[in-house]
């Protein structure tokens, strides 16, 4: 068990640079209100959860929370707040449970003034360099390792984000991180008004205005390479259905149009979402009849009491459980070529369950590396806000069993692993499946 702690002055101080970050650093919250926040998040989270002994050792988890609260003392902002409960997601094991960052605060920064890190970056065994995806114009060199960050050694700020970070397993904590490096850096350090980044090429300033980051991706995207389409997929979000459904018809459209022969759908930085967006997307790839599950173990609220006749509100209930999906017969430019799902570490969730989906039925193969979490996962993730310190706090009501009933807590092991980059993967899967075709 790992003792609590605050990250040590000595990294925090360097970066403190910008009135915004200052700004956010006074204390609001005393001691005292945390512990009772942790009370009422505990009293919470087992009123929720299905079975906490899914993903995580209860016990262990409630002698840390204890741990946690007697090295509460002082005052502490909300970020600090975070910094000081955080160090419990971990040890959830599970990427829908967490005591989430103050986003809210983080937003108020950025709009205050304070620099956003927009460079992109990759982890690798506690080092940091700069990921391939940098563009062209940018004078940081993708591959060279980030030594320090405004003069602080960026070595313990990963070790001290990857002790806050939920998620199944390492190799997602990893990823979150990657993703979301500029959060963690607010969070950890209050942020600054600028960022100078020394690597192993020297030393040099992020810059936005000299746009040497990437910017936000595309949620989708449709892509060609002679008789191949790759149709990248990052998101299944409900927000989005709308959006989704006005983008996935004219792609199939044009898949049709272009006379494509293979197709890749890329789930490998596919956070998750809703089944709408995926059954919409498998429409137009099979008329199979198909069930995401086979079982599942539910905490009976109000919003799924009609869904498991004869339950009880706040009763847990398991049992064999389908929800039978019957694509259309017809559906206009179905795919009719050979197609496969990519996938990765970054496949999480729905997406997660459209790969083991489409495995289970021998749909489509499935090619890339392991999912970095569970083919059987959590899900309809609740969210409270604990009452002194306004943290958001995660946890699921569903522990859902993947159509096949293996029960064992593996992740989605692709039918044909794949190792080097993005782009890599998605040519070699190309090639495999014209070989098929």
């Amino acid at each position: 068990m790992k003792a609590p702690r605050l990250l040590p002055a000595l990294l925090i101080a360097p970066l403190l640079a910008s009135a915004a970050a200052c700004a956010q650093s006074e204390p609001t919250i005393s001691a005292e209100d945390l512990r009772a926040d942790m009370t009422e998040w505990q009293d919470w989270f087992f009123a929720t959860h299905p079975d906490p002994a899914f993903s995580m050792d209860v016990d262990a988890v409630v002698a840390e929370l204890a741990e946690i609260s007697a090295g509460l003392n002082g005052e502490y902002s909300r970020r600090e707040a975070w910094l000081a409960l955080s160090l419990i997601n971990p040890d959830f094991n599970d990427g829908h449970m967490a005591i989430g960052m103050p986003m809210a605060d983080y937003e108020a920064y950025l709009e205050a003034g304070g620099a956003n890190f927009t460079l992109p970056v990759r982890i690798e065994a506690g080092r940091v360099f700069v990921a391939d995806s940098v563009i062209e114009t940018s004078p940081f060199e993708a591959g060279a390792e980030i030594l320090s960050i405004n003069g602080a050694p960026v070595a313990p700020m990963v070790e001290a984000s990857l002790e806050r970070t939920h998620g199944d397993g390492e190799g997602l904590r990893t990823y979150l991180v990657e993703q979301r490096f500029s959060r963690y850096l607010w969070a950890l350090t209050g942020g600054a008004d600028s960022w100078r980044v020394e690597t192993s090429q020297g030393v040099r300033d992020i810059d936005p205005a000299r746009d040497i980051a990437t910017t936000e991706t595309d949620q989708w995207m449709l892509d060609f390479a002679d008789d191949a389409a790759i149709l990248t997929l990052n998101t299944f979000h409900p927000e989005y259905e709308e959006a989704f459904a006005a983008f996935i018809e004219p792609a199939f459209a044009e898949i049709a149009e272009a006379n494509s022969e293979v197709l890749v759908i890329d789930l490998s930085a596919n956070g998750g979402g809703a089944h709408q967006l995926s059954d919409r997307l498998l429409s137009y790839l099979t008329d199979t009849r198909y069930t995401p599950l086979s079982a599942v173990t539910a905490r009976i609220t109000p919003e799924n009491q009609a869904l498991i006749p004869g339950s009880e509100l706040g009763q847990v209930v398991s049992t064999p459980f389908t929800q039978w999906v019957e694509p259309p017969a017809e559906q206009e430019n179905r795919f009719d070529g050979e197609f496969g799902f990519l996938i990765g570490t970054g496949t999480y969730s729905q997406a997660i369950v459209t790969a083991a989906t489409v495995q289970d039925f021998d749909i489509a193969p499935v090619a890339g590396v392991a999912t970095g979490g569970r083919a059987n996962s959590t899900g309809q993730v609740q969210v409270h806000t604990l009452s002194r310190s306004g943290l958001d706090v995660a946890a699921p009501i569903y522990i859902f069993t993947r159509a096949s009933g293996d029960t064992s807590a593996d992740p989605v092991i692709p039918d044909l692993p794949l190792e080097g980059s993005r782009e890599d993967q998605v040519e070699a899967f190309i090639a495999h499946l014209r070989e098929t075709r």
